[in-house]
């Protein structure tokens, strides 16, 4: 145990604690009867979630964070210093980041993973890898899950570093002896854990209504919304206040403090999206492209960007391509969103990262997934 982080981790924890009640009104409860070591997995909500998750547990523990961190030149080494987070590059397979948890937790220390690996965009806690499982059972300590409540109303994806304040409750949900792991299956392991951190924040939130106070609660929903749900033009949503209207059309609605939509035929965000993820498979049915104006891919290495290519940016069946450059869709190994307006991806090769400044990058995400879906299907 390293006694520098443990002695940051304990002086900054009470301070962390008093911002988020005056930011948030967050409570939370403490994490008791825990085993000597453990792996805490949790869903994941908002950029604030290590700071929701640290105040429920006083001992010190190592985050997993995504590689972008690393990037933060003014930060990253006070960080680094002070709380050694362990780098998880998103777009990637996470194969030394595993051997860095088991690494840890061999040594006696604790470690929390946000099991989901992206924030949820919708609300509903996003499909956990079944490697999961295993990395756990590995690891032969104990195993603590952890449950966020609010924080998507609170902090939804879409708005950036817009917050509001109202309801947000953090709490362990189960404590799993390492006894207990090493009688169960992955398989067993894997459905627990994605029993315990199931949240669908919509359906708990039409269940029990909950205020959410804030200013421009639609804005930037155009991260989320590429599709205008009444005439299906693409890239003409804009916000501004509380209102979100489709340029083309004229088609306006409202999103109010309880995170509901009114003025439109869908009741709630998960809906609209959910909406929007079928038209996307249609699109992928009639072989659609998506563009972005203006986009810059870089690949990334040891923390640093070299920029490979830049110009209007497409995804097509066959590749994603920015410029001149192309990538075949069927060498990248796996996408994710970092942030709103970032794409990062690997292949065996290399780790890339497509950046378009103040548009929709989503849909490359979505499109992507479904023109995937149908090559394992074709296969």
């Amino acid at each position: 145990m390293n006694k520098k982080h443990v002695f940051f981790y304990k002086l900054v924890r009470p301070i962390i604690v008093v911002f988020l009640w005056l930011k948030f009104g967050y409570t939370f409860t403490v994490a008791r009867n825990l085993p000597e070591n453990y792996i805490v997995l949790s869903n994941h909500t908002t950029d604030y979630d290590p700071l929701f998750l640290g105040a429920s547990f006083p001992r010190q523990m190592y985050f997993v964070g995504s590689e972008h961190i690393a990037r933060w030149k003014r930060w990253y080494e006070l960080l680094k210093s002070c709380f050694a987070p362990i780098m998880r590059p998103k777009g990637t397979l996470g194969a030394s980041t595993t051997m860095e948890v088991l690494r840890k937790v061999k040594g006696g220390a604790s470690v929390c993973i946000f099991a989901e690996g992206a924030r949820c965009w919708d609300g509903v806690t996003n499909p956990i890898l079944p490697s999961t499982g295993r990395t756990v059972k590995s690891a032969r300590c104990g195993l603590v899950t952890y449950k966020i409540v609010g924080g998507y109303f609170a902090s939804p994806n879409w708005s950036g570093k817009n917050t509001r304040r109202g309801y947000v409750h953090g709490a362990p949900v189960h404590v799993y002896t390492k006894e207990q792991l090493a009688q169960m299956s992955v398989d067993e392991i894997n459905a627990a854990i994605v029993r315990d951190l199931y949240e669908d924040a919509y359906a708990r939130q039409l269940a029990e209504p909950k205020r959410y106070r804030g200013k421009g609660l639609a804005e930037q929903i155009e991260n989320l919304l590429f599709i205008c749900p009444q005439c299906g033009a693409l890239d003409t949503i804009r916000s501004r206040g509380d209102t979100v209207a489709c340029g083309t059309c004229g088609h306006a609605f409202r999103y109010d403090e309880y995170g509901m939509l009114q003025g439109t035929s869908f009741t709630t965000v998960r809906e609209l999206a959910a909406w929007q993820r079928e038209e996307v498979e249609y699109a992928a049915d009639r072989g659609a492209a998506y563009m972005l104006p203006n986009a810059v891919l870089s690949t990334v290495a040891n923390h640093k960007e070299s920029v490979v290519d830049s110009g209007a940016a497409q995804i097509t069946s066959e590749a994603i391509t920015c410029g001149g450059t192309e990538i075949p869709l069927d060498k990248i190994l796996d996408l994710q969103i970092h942030g709103r307006h970032a794409l990062v991806f690997s292949t065996v090769d290399a780790y890339y990262e497509l950046v378009s400044p103040e548009r929709n990058v989503l849909k490359f995400m979505l499109l992507y997934g479904a023109y995937k879906r149908r090559a394992k299907i074709e296969k």
